[in-house]
């Protein structure tokens, strides 16, 4: 992206020719325009991606850690009570590793 001054200009003829968000299409004009918003770009978001955008926001404010279920699992360590179940385990590796190469591949 090149941006000289006040012109804006997008590098590359594929984003150039149409930029899509979703089901609706980006446009972008220059100051000459005729844009009723008076501004000289015009940017169209589809309801998918603010429904994405809502889902970030509540993932990033939610906590890291869910304190209740490290305290049970630290109790159960002391306690002698925690068992990890072999079969399970080796599930949940498997589910990640093929899950990891459909994303890799």
């Amino acid at each position: 992206m090149e941006i000289p001054g006040n012109d804006f200009r997008i590098k590359g003829k594929t984003i150039q020719d149409r930029v899509k968000v979703g089901d609706k299409t980006a446009t972008t004009k220059s100051q000459g325009g005729t844009s009723s918003t008076g501004g000289t770009e015009q940017i169209a978001i589809s309801s998918k991606a603010k429904d994405i955008q809502k889902a970030t926001e509540a993932v990033n404010t939610a906590p890291d850690i869910r304190i209740e279920k490290v305290d049970r699992i630290k109790d159960q360590i002391a306690n002698g009570n925690y068992r990890v179940s072999s079969e399970k385990l080796a599930e949940k590796v498997l589910e990640n590793i093929i899950t990891e190469s459909k994303f890799l591949g």
